[in-house]
């Protein structure tokens, strides 16, 4: 469903994001997507759901090729963003009818998604009050709702976790399972790598804008050094050692 060859962005900075990047993303499955901060995660998204220019390679998702077809890709797209901007001044009701409009949902297929979704996800009581008034993790569950509610091919998520607590996370795991199943195409960066290694079937590793690791979960978990991604993710660190916190160093 996506095809990423060489893919290069650099800022005006000088910040190189990504660095000649490839990598086939496939239907039915899901890809963990990891890396420290400032590795290029949030610029691929970015990309991939037509927001962002790059500067040398080629994307294709689906039968589209981006960014001559940005628009086709955004409607086959669902996209939660690490650092979103909702209408505060809405309430959550007109927030979503509003992504009805904009993403063409039938009537009658709205109200009852909506109700749904707001039953699975705990935010019935929530539908009549402004988006502002809502706590962190109330928010990022209308913004999960938002970006599934259309039923896309493509589900792109970028810390789609943050401020959720453990039985949403649980839910969301869920549904993200049996999403793919149906054959969505599901790109998931998180750095709860926990949670990633329970619901991804394909890990791709970054590293300062190039791809270190791009394997199946199955294919990691039969290497003979495998233990989890955590570990993984620790012998990444160029001096391989996790820094660690010296009570008596800083407060004796």
């Amino acid at each position: 469903m996506i095809s990423v060859k060489n893919l290069s962005k650099t800022y005006s900075n000088g910040v190189a994001a990504l660095k000649d990047v490839s990598f086939d993303l496939e239907p039915a499955c899901v890809t963990g997507y990891i890396g420290i901060n400032g590795a290029g995660k949030s610029t691929t998204m970015k990309i991939l759901c037509g927001m962002l220019d790059f500067d040398s390679g080629e994307v294709r998702v689906g039968d589209f090729r981006l960014p001559d077809d940005s628009f086709k890709v955004k409607e086959i797209t669902g996209f939660v963003p690490e650092s979103p901007e909702l209408f505060n001044s809405l309430t959550v009701s007109e927030f979503l009818d509003f992504i009805k409009d904009v993403r063409n949902i039938d009537a009658d297929v709205f109200k009852h998604r909506k109700d749904y979704f707001a039953g699975l996800f705990e935010f019935a009581e929530y539908l009549s009050l402004p988006i502002g008034k809502l706590s962190k993790g109330n928010k990022q569950k209308v913004l999960i709702v938002s970006s599934i509610i259309h039923n896309p091919d493509v589900i792109l998520l970028d810390e789609p976790l943050n401020g959720l607590d453990a039985f949403t996370i649980l839910t969301f795991q869920d549904m993200i399972s049996k999403l793919a199943k149906k054959g969505k195409t599901v790109f998931y960066c998180s750095h709860l790598l926990d949670v990633m290694e329970k619901v991804s079937d394909r890990i791709i590793v970054l590293d300062k804008g190039e791809i270190k690791i791009n394997e199946s979960k199955a294919d990691l978990e039969n290497s003979a050094d495998f233990k989890s991604l955590e570990t993984l993710f620790q012998k990444l660190k160029e001096d391989n050692s996790q820094k660690e916190f010296s009570y008596d160093e800083v407060f004796s």
